[in-house]
């Protein structure tokens, strides 16, 4: 599970440029997200008392499911995609390489979550040499140079923090449920809000002159690569916490960079480049390695 949702978060870059490069990062992300939640809907299909258990849910705790679509859909689709649009992917790449740290040090201090050595030392590895990778092919645009910059960088910490403290929320939240049954709520939420904000800032305009062949592309990323990535995501913050699932993330831009040099004739990585792979796989190794000290434990007082 934890090799197929690598490849498969790997495919959603791939097939995500594939479909900027015919319209825009706007169209994208609205596109994406109605798709993938129109997907996920379904799943609540999959048996008899699926449906019904989701909708229970979306009753009993309707606060917690539209938190949870607001930090992990709406809030972090949002933003990230402010930051790429202000800043390239260069910078919000980086930031993006603390999250397993950040999410780490949200459960210890708003969940009071405690970490072995060994979990904390392979997250620091793998960390550490994911910012290595990534300023390694560091590369500063146009935009980062230009006065919007500190709100590119203000959004892609905003993006940073929620997802990372929605991993830690949907840990807690999941406890004692089927996963899947809480993602129709948080992704159906979620989806509305952040269409309406794309909405109120004028992001949606462009949705009007999409063409066939990228709304079948649209298709194809939000429902046939993007539903099953949700799924595992969540069964994996389920099982395994969000630390886990954080730091697996991590090897996404070296998948990446792997499948560009096989069919796109992308250059190999620099010296600076494969020392940080190596060592941001050899931290990532460690945590796969100790899965169960990554679960959030309940607190001793209820």
């Amino acid at each position: 599970m934890t090799s197929a949702f690598a490849l498969l978060l790997a495919l959603t870059w791939i097939v995500s440029d594939a479909a900027v490069r015919r319209s825009s990062p706007d169209v994208v992300a609205a596109g994406r997200s109605f798709f993938s939640c129109l997907g996920i809907c379904l799943l609540a299909t999959r048996n008899s008392g699926a449906l019904r258990r989701s909708l229970n849910l979306l009753r009993a705790r309707p606060a917690s499911l539209a938190l949870s679509g607001l930090l992990g859909v709406a809030l972090y689709a949002f933003s990230s995609l402010q930051a790429i649009s202000l800043l390239g992917v260069s910078i919000p790449n980086l930031l993006l390489a603390t999250t397993p740290c950040l999410s780490m040090g949200i459960g210890a201090l708003l969940f009071r979550l405690r970490s072995p050595r060994i979990a904390v030392l392979g997250v620091l590895f793998a960390t550490v040499g994911a910012v290595v990778y990534v300023l390694g092919s560091f590369t500063v645009s146009g935009p980062g140079s230009q006065p919007g910059a500190g709100w590119g960088v203000a959004a892609a910490v905003v993006a940073v923090v929620a997802i990372a403290v929605y991993g830690q929320h949907y840990a807690r939240l999941s406890k004692g449920h089927d996963p899947l049954d809480l993602l129709p709520g948080i992704f159906g939420l979620g989806t509305l809000m952040l269409l309406l904000l794309l909405a109120v800032t004028g992001r949606l305009v462009a949705i009007v002159d999409i063409d066939p062949a990228t709304l079948g592309l649209l298709v194809l990323l939000g429902v046939v690569i993007y539903v099953p990535v949700y799924v595992i995501q969540h069964l994996l913050i389920h099982r395994q916490g969000a630390v886990y699932m954080a730091s697996i993330s991590l090897v996404v831009p070296f998948l990446v960079r792997a499948l560009d040099m096989l069919f796109f004739d992308a250059p190999p990585p620099s010296l600076a480049e494969a020392i940080g792979m190596l060592i941001c796989l050899g931290g990532v190794l460690l945590v796969v390695r100790h899965p169960s000290q990554q679960r959030p434990q309940e607190s001793d007082d209820h």
